[in-house]
């Protein structure tokens, strides 16, 4: 129950001040002027305590973690149950007309008008003396989005890609979006401004090849970062390589020869080259050439997605993609830490592992692997997840596709240029749609 009435309580108080020095008048008896709020602390949202700050300065109390989307249901009647201070509290009640009250920890308190509000609630802490008084703003801060949620926006395109008739590679090159066809290439900026904001929509431009091969596989295509740039590298049906340092100037690269089967760009300055009969490494210089294993078989040499993480502050990389002979009924990862050497990550539990999909792509994105695809052939309808790139299962809910994006059926390629995921839809005559995808708890302020 809050007490009203201060001024009886103040009266009270000097009474006894008045008692206790006459009767012994030669004592000084001198009352704490600190009105400050030591501590501060409400009751568990979920099961989890939330810690407060307090801003001495500003005279701010708030929670540097937010709290969980959906929590005002419980702050709505919850207890503060640490509030220290020296003297006592008082607060407003805006359905008080006798003005403050003062505030007892034993009631439940609505904080709801603290969530998300720059003026927050307003608590005045009273000295001992009775005379220094000070105001603080509790400001609750709150989800406005479940963090853990994969959201989706179809975005809108100018100058749209037309659907190419072969199929379509996307990738990530010099900090732009590029989509190549077989007849042309594509590029949008997808990079934040000075003010941290992210383009809204898509601008393409299109760039027009100079001895582009007519026989390239585009699902080959790799960017790879070097000290002087990066550079894109692509295979074609008669196994040869081709190179491009702007994306529409393209030359053979006769250093590779004639029995190339796939390209890796596994880390920087270093080009995994997997051939009919072997695999190396081979640096941008055109001269280092290091010798290569697999420990295992059914390596991918086809439709091949890479992703770079780190394990045990050790630079690695996955891969994943389509064997030419694999029986397996498990899409299997392989990984490398300097990309001559690659081991599977099988996995014998037949219901934590990735089934066989027909086109799939691995990504390390907000701590945690994925593996998107789908069973049939041009298809996205699924997403599989692990935490140690072994065990996998399907996401079924939060982080899912669009349930308009599993209703496409076409050719597509995924890019991640974190926050963002970007799922490039077009090819075999398709409508071309682009969609692009983020984590909330990814996401700050600036960008959203």
């Amino acid at each position: 129950m809050r007490i009203k009435f201060l001024a009886i309580i103040a009266s009270f108080l000097f009474v006894s001040i008045a008692i206790s020095s006459c009767l012994d008048s030669d004592d000084t008896v001198e009352l704490s002027s600190d009105a400050t709020v030591h501590a501060f602390g409400i009751d568990t949202v979920y099961g989890k305590y939330y810690k407060f700050t307090i801003d001495q300065l500003s005279r701010e109390i708030y929670n540097q973690d937010s709290l969980p989307i959906g929590a005002d249901t419980i702050i709505d009647r919850i207890l503060i149950d640490t509030f220290t201070v020296s003297g006592w509290i008082t607060s407003r009640d805006e359905m008080n007309i006798n003005g403050d009250t003062i505030f007892n920890k034993a009631d439940s308190v609505d904080l709801r008008k603290a969530v998300n509000n720059e003026t927050g609630m307003k608590f005045k802490v009273h000295a001992p003396d009775g005379v220094t008084v000070n105001e603080y703003t509790l400001k609750i801060r709150m989800h406005k989005q479940d963090p853990d949620s994969l959201v989706w926006n179809l975005m809108s395109s100018p100058l749209y890609v037309p659907a190419p008739a072969s199929g379509q590679k996307a990738v990530l090159f010099n900090n732009e979006l590029w989509v190549f066809t077989q007849d042309a290439a594509y590029k949008t900026a997808i990079q934040p401004d000075e003010n941290n904001k992210y383009p809204s929509d898509c601008n393409w431009t299109k760039e027009a090849y100079t001895s582009f091969p007519n026989n390239a596989q585009l699902s080959s295509l790799v960017t790879l970062s070097g000290d002087n740039g990066q550079k894109l590298y692509i295979v074609t049906t008669a196994n040869t390589v081709y190179s491009s340092s702007n994306g529409s100037d393209w030359n053979e690269e006769n250093r590779f020869g004639s029995d190339v089967q796939a390209l890796i760009a596994s880390f920087p300055n270093i080009l995994t080259v997997i051939t009919n009969n072997d695999v190396y490494t081979t640096k941008d210089d055109g001269v280092t050439k290091e010798s290569g294993e697999f420990s295992g078989t059914n390596f991918p040499t086809e439709n091949i997605y890479s992703t770079n993480f780190e394990s045990n502050y050790q630079p690695q990389v996955m891969i994943v993609g389509k064997s030419g002979n694999d029986q397996s009924e498990q899409t299997v990862p392989w990984v490398s830490s300097n990309g001559s050497y690659w081991v599977p990550l099988n996995n014998t539990a037949y219901n934590v592992y990735c089934p066989k999909l027909a086109n799939p792509v691995v990504m390390y994105y907000g701590e945690n692997y994925y593996i998107f695809g789908s069973k049939e052939e041009n298809k996205l309808d699924a997403i599989y997840t692990s935490v140690d790139g072994i065990s996998w299962r399907k996401t079924q809910r939060k982080f899912l596709l669009d349930k308009d994006m599993t209703e496409i059926t076409a050719p597509y390629s995924i890019v991640v240029n974190a926050p963002y995921i970007w799922v490039i839809f077009g090819g075999n005559g398709s409508t071309n749609a682009v969609w692009r995808g983020h984590l909330n708890k990814l996401m700050s302020a600036e960008v959203q």
